[in-house]
């Protein structure tokens, strides 16, 4: 019974999951090209969108058998597939390729051949197996970027592949069935789909919206730390400037020697002072370690400063970045109008100004701060290292960039990186819920859709079969018959009538040119009846070559109109391919003459008067009457007790003997049936041979009355010129065999 449903359902489901495909693919592509997330993490790839689309416009072509096109999307897929694995999409599960190419495979080979449905069977049970491994091993064991590093993508694309496993599972059974699904339930199914897809694409995108603030709030906070911890440090260097240029030359010596030594004291991003009186000349006064000290005698340093001896300038120390100590170095101008100009050079330590403590709430991100394309250093790292660009991509999949105000107005840009895509993981399982309870709602409205379909179907089937003749496609006897008694129960008072209609020689065209001629006949017959009937008329086949019309509302003069208009019509010729007939009718018609009248009773009247019809030739009408109904009780009275005289051998022969005339001798005799009655009177022959002739009782009645005759011939075999002879009816003929009857009578 299951694998019937499923049969039956298979025609909906298949193009179902190939819309399913389509409108997943759409979303994603939509989702590419509107939404800010895809530099983050988008919900589909690109090339998972692509080939989604294409799965499911193949899925579609399938179907429709249109082979060629099938095989060119196929062939997209495998492209795809070996883009993904090689060249492109390493954020892809790893499963996704091979299946890929399975997918890829079963459009390659389609056709209507057997072998291309059982590789569409056996790649469909793989791609169950595989996408129920993974489902089954991702919530068991949990998340890992073995598997991906976009979770959205991988619980997409596992729903995404139940959807294509279930449709190679059911494709050879819906290319069997060979029926399209109802376009109705198809679109309200598909309106399901859409809006299951759009709400799992929109809460995706919220939850990466807020993941992509929290990392734009990261880069500010970064940016505004930095910022805050070189406008203090140049605030202070400001300040001392300002001091020396105001001191005489005898006290500047110690004052900076003072100076210098308390600033690099109390202000931990300083490692080095330094103050030069002409562009290479460091004055004693300077402090430091030696080894930020040693930067200024850099040749690229050297330079540098004396290019900007009277200007407020910094630089980054490329040296130092290759190290765990990264410096750079600002530089200040001091002139007063009684001193000699000096320059105030300072080394900061990269690390330290970098250094931001990461709050838990941000904790999702890397962030860097871009120097140059070959220079990307760490923000709130315990070690410090720099990365190239090519570097940073291989590391982080996911980024986020920005440029923010450092220093003033001096634009930077701060890169934040996913440190791990498992943040969007648990919200991934939670969404892919939604995709796979959306999807079962449209299997399930679906299926319940197709079943109430058939249903209603077989219903008005069987609706058909117990209320209209299957042949002629009119209404049944029984219904007709149901709808008089409505009617008459109804209105007493009002005038209708009944014509019953038998076709004349019917029979014999039905024996001689088949029943297939014959249905046809009575088909044309039942469409004629119908020709120009108003509403209140009411058409049914009664039996076989019967038919009855009943006439609300009609008086006695409508009905005989009627009559004459479809004896007319019925007589004109039937054209069938070269073969063309000529039929007749004979048609009785009964009007309710009595308040008790019955539907029954109507029939049975214009039935008496159809049997008068035809006893008159046929081709005619008769208008029942009181003295038929009399004659019709009788001569069914007369049958029901012939019937029990014929049983009971009530029956008896009498002989009228033939006399020779040249002797006067009895040389033989006819053997007549006689009915004894208990008062001792006889019914005539001429009264119930006729209704035995009719209902067909001559045929017992005439073997009776020869086994009475013969057993009294075989009394007399003492005269063998003596002649018996017996009156057979035309039916004995018809029915029996004749021979072999009196050769066992005669025994």
């Amino acid at each position: 019974m299951l694998n019937q449903l499923t049969d039956n359902l298979s025609s909906s489901l298949v193009p179902l999951m190939g819309l399913v495909c389509l409108l997943f693919g759409l979303v994603g592509v939509i989702d590419l090209a509107v939404s800010a997330n895809a530099e983050i993490m988008p919900a589909l790839t690109p090339v998972l969108s692509l080939a989604t689309i294409v799965t499911g416009l193949a899925i579609l072509s399938y179907l429709a058998s249109w082979w060629l096109l099938t095989r060119l999307l196929g062939v997209v897929i495998i492209i795809s597939a070996v883009y993904s694995a090689w060249f492109a999409e390493t954020q892809m599960s790893v499963f996704l390729p091979p299946a890929a190419l399975l997918v890829g495979s079963v459009f390659l080979l389609s056709s209507n051949h057997n072998f291309s449905f059982r590789w569409s069977k056996f790649a469909g049970l793989l791609l169950a197996a595989l996408s129920t491994a993974l489902f089954i091993s991702l919530w068991v064991r949990g998340y890992t970027t073995q598997w991906a590093t976009n979770p959205i993508t991988v619980t997409a694309a596992m729903v995404i592949t139940t959807a294509v496993a279930l449709a190679f599972l059911l494709l050879p059974s819906a290319k069997r069935q060979n029926t399209y699904p109802h376009p109705v339930g198809l679109f309200l199914a598909g309106a399901i789909v859409t809006a299951t897809i759009a709400i799992w694409a929109v809460v995706s995108n919220q939850h990466i919206d807020n993941i992509k603030h929290r990392g734009e709030l990261n880069l500010r906070t970064s940016s505004e730390t930095i910022s805050e911890r070189l406008v203090i440090q140049d605030a202070a260097i400001q300040r001392l400037v300002n001091r020396w240029e105001n001191v005489g030359a005898q006290d500047l010596k110690t004052l900076i020697e003072i100076d210098s030594q308390t600033y690099i004291n109390d202000f931990g991003l300083i490692e080095a002072i330094a103050i030069f009186e002409q562009p290479n000349r460091m004055l004693p006064a300077s402090s430091g370690a030696d080894e930020a000290l040693d930067i200024f005698s850099i040749e690229s340093i050297k330079q540098w400063r004396a290019d900007n001896f009277s200007t407020q300038a910094a630089v980054v120390v490329e040296k130092s970045l290759h190290s765990n100590q990264p410096r750079f170095v600002l530089v200040y101008p001091i002139n007063s109008q009684d001193k000699q100009p000096k320059q105030l050079a300072v080394v900061l330590n990269i690390s330290k100004l970098l250094y931001v403590r990461k709050i838990p709430y941000l904790d999702y991100f890397d962030t860097y701060l871009k120097l140059s394309t070959d220079y990307y250093l760490p923000i709130a790292s315990s070690e410090f290292y720099a990365l190239s660009e090519a570097e940073l991509a291989d590391l982080h999949f996911f980024q986020l960039s920005t440029e923010l105000p450092v220093f003033g107005e001096q634009p930077m840009v701060f890169h934040a990186a996913l440190n791990s895509p498992s943040v969007f993981w648990h919200n991934a399982m939670i969404n892919q819920f939604i995709l796979i309870v959306g999807l079962l709602l449209s299997v399930l409205f679906l299926a319940t859709f197709d079943v109430n379909r058939r249903l209603n179907r077989e219903r008005n089937k069987l609706y058909n079969l117990a209320n209209f003749d299957t042949v002629t496609g009119l209404i049944r006897r029984d219904v007709l018959e149901q709808r008089i008694e409505d009617y008459l129960a109804k209105n007493r008072h009002l005038e209708c009538g009944v014509l019953f209609i038998d076709l004349d020689g019917f029979k014999a065209i039905n024996d001689n040119l088949g029943i297939n001629i014959g249905n046809r006949l009575l088909r044309a017959v039942a469409e004629r009846l119908k020709e120009k009937q108003l509403d209140d008329v009411e058409i049914a086949r009664f039996s076989g070559d019967e038919f009855i019309v009943f006439l609300r509302y009609s008086s006695i003069d409508n009905c005989i109109t009627v009559a004459e208009r479809l004896l007319s019509r019925i007589r004109e010729k039937f054209s069938f391919d070269e073969l063309e007939l000529y039929l007749t009718t004979s048609i009785g018609i009964s009007q309710p003459k009595l308040e008790q009248t019955t539907a029954e009773l109507l029939i049975q009247n214009a039935d008496v008067a159809m049997s008068k019809a035809k006893e008159r030739g046929g081709n005619t009408f008769q208008v029942f009457t009181e003295s038929m109904g009399v004659k019709y009780e009788h001569a069914l009275h007369l049958r029901n007790k012939m019937q029990t005289a014929i049983e009971a051998d009530s029956f008896e022969v009498y002989f009228q003997p033939y006399v020779a005339a040249n002797s006067n001798k009895i040389i033989g005799a006819e053997a007549l049936a006689r009915w004894p009655q208990a008062d001792g009177s006889f019914i005539s022959p001429a009264e119930f041979i006729a209704i035995a002739e009719q209902t067909g009782q001559i045929v017992p009645l005439s073997t009776l009355i020869m086994r009475k005759a013969f057993a009294q011939l075989a009394k007399i075999q003492h005269n063998s010129d003596f002649v018996m002879s017996v009156n057979l009816s035309v039916k004995q003929f018809q029915r029996q065999n004749i021979t072999r009857l009196v050769s066992s009578l005669a025994v």
